[in-house]
């Protein structure tokens, strides 16, 4: 019998809301398990950078904020990810004594998101080459193991970040391809603009009738950890602790930029 899980289909919030919400859900789960998968979009163009990255070293700050790019960093790994254009999502697991291990969750990620994906006709692949790129930080072009690609490009990409209240694994799949003005403000580096210019891809660029709505259905219905997630909300706990981490880390400086 499966267990169940609960499916949030959020909308749009700021970068600083969308992390905190990841990170308030996560923290819920010592004290209230429960397996959550998150769908949700973006209220202005965003970058979202890796733990480990220092956007100060990876984009022009100033530039972003005058062409209106929300710049967060995110709590889990990877490099840098372009939002606006994707269908971005978060699956949260509680700690357990039978847990997958995060190599396990990733390969079945892959495997999920490909089998949801041929059911509305769309013919991927999986890499499962450890594979490197000039733009190592860039994750929209930087193909990792377990990867979706569609025609050899990467099309679906995931994160992870694990500690004592669970697993926090926040993903993307590229719907359509972003504006020239995100490819050229992703990166500092003349040649990761190119690479980003010539190699990123997006269902929608092979499969032009494929809407949001349609993927985050076929999605939650074939994702299956032997968990059948049912419609529900946020809860007022969860949207609290969101807004106190929002305003008291993920909008700051202290945060984002090391300052």
């Amino acid at each position: 019998m499966k267990r169940i899980g609960r499916l949030l289909r959020m909308g749009k919030n700021c970068a600083a809301m969308n992390m905190a919400i990841d990170e308030s859900i996560m923290k819920a789960q010592f004290n209230d398990p429960i397996p959550t998968l998150r769908f949700y979009d973006w209220e202005s163009p965003a970058y979202s950078f890796g733990y480990f990255q220092d956007i100060s070293s990876e984009v022009d700050i100033v530039q972003c904020h005058s062409d209106g790019i929300d710049l967060v960093k995110r709590i889990t790994g990877g490099g840098t990810v372009i939002h606006g254009w994707d269908l971005t999502y978060s699956l949260i697991f509680p700690r357990e004594s039978n847990e997958l291990s995060i190599s396990e969750t990733y390969r079945y990620i892959g495997k999920f998101l490909q089998l949801a994906f041929r059911k509305i006709g769309i013919s991927t692949d999986i890499n499962y080459k450890k594979s490197g790129s000039i733009s190592q930080n860039n994750c929209l072009v930087n193909i990792a193991e377990n990867d979706v690609l569609c025609n050899g490009s990467k099309v679906a990409g995931v994160s992870v970040r694990r500690n004592r209240n669970g697993f926090l694994y926040q993903g993307y799949i590229s719907v359509d391809i972003p504006s020239e003005v995100m490819f050229k403000n992703a990166s500092k580096n003349k040649l990761i603009q190119e690479q980003l210019l010539d190699e990123s891809s997006a269902i929608n660029k092979y499969y032009t009738t494929i809407q949001r709505d349609d993927l985050v259905t076929v999605i939650s219905d074939t994702l299956n950890f032997d968990i059948q997630f049912d419609e529900d909300k946020i809860t007022e706990l969860e949207l609290e602790t969101a807004s106190d981490l929002a305003e008291s880390k993920y909008s700051t400086s202290e945060w984002n930029f090391n300052q």
